[in-house]
């Protein structure tokens, strides 16, 4: 047998043993790579209230595609990561960021709201924070977030307090990373 056969008969083996668990590093965005940019699907983000939500090969700010949030009732709008209680997460300082860009003309604002999480599910602590208006050109909001003593999830959403239907709100690049992080 081949040596090249056998390191690929080996990692089969291995593999086929116990279960893989493949989790970020924790200098690393905190979303998995679909829900941070969207590039091969929309991640775990799914229409919360008044909207449509798609993958969208648009002028991305980053990548391929971006999250494309259309405004489908008056009186706010929202989207949300629909993997309860969240992505893996450790106390201590975070750097959350996202970009967005909206209809042009509007008074369209987008919100994230990051939930810190204890093992249980239970909300520790919610911190919110918001864009400048919106325009037509990609805008990147950030903010450095504290998760508390007993963090083990996070969990994020954008909303809006404005809209009408038809107004589209897309998303590209939301990160939440230790500080310190690349």
């Amino acid at each position: 047998m081949r040596r090249g056969r056998w390191s690929l008969m080996w990692l089969a083996a291995l593999t086929a043993c116990e279960p893989a668990v493949i989790d970020h590093s924790p200098t690393s965005n905190l979303l998995d790579a679909e829900s941070a940019a969207f590039e091969t699907g929309l991640g775990a983000w799914s229409a919360w209230y008044s909207v449509t939500v798609s993958r969208a090969s648009t002028d991305a700010r980053e990548g391929e595609a971006v999250l494309r949030v259309e405004v489908t009732e008056p009186y706010g709008w929202g989207v949300h990561l629909d993997n309860w209680p969240g992505f893996a997460a450790s106390p201590g300082v975070h750097r959350a960021s996202f970009w967005a860009r909206g209809t042009s003309g509007r008074s369209l604002v987008a919100e994230m709201r990051v939930s810190w999480r204890d093992a249980g599910g239970r909300e520790l602590r919610a911190e919110a924070f918001s864009s400048p208006m919106l325009s037509g050109q990609w805008v990147r909001t950030a903010r450095e977030l504290t998760a508390p003593a007993g963090t083990e999830r996070v969990s994020v959403e954008v909303t809006g307090a404005d809209g009408s239907p038809g107004d589209v709100v897309e998303l590209d690049a939301l990160v939440v990373q230790a500080s310190g992080a690349p």
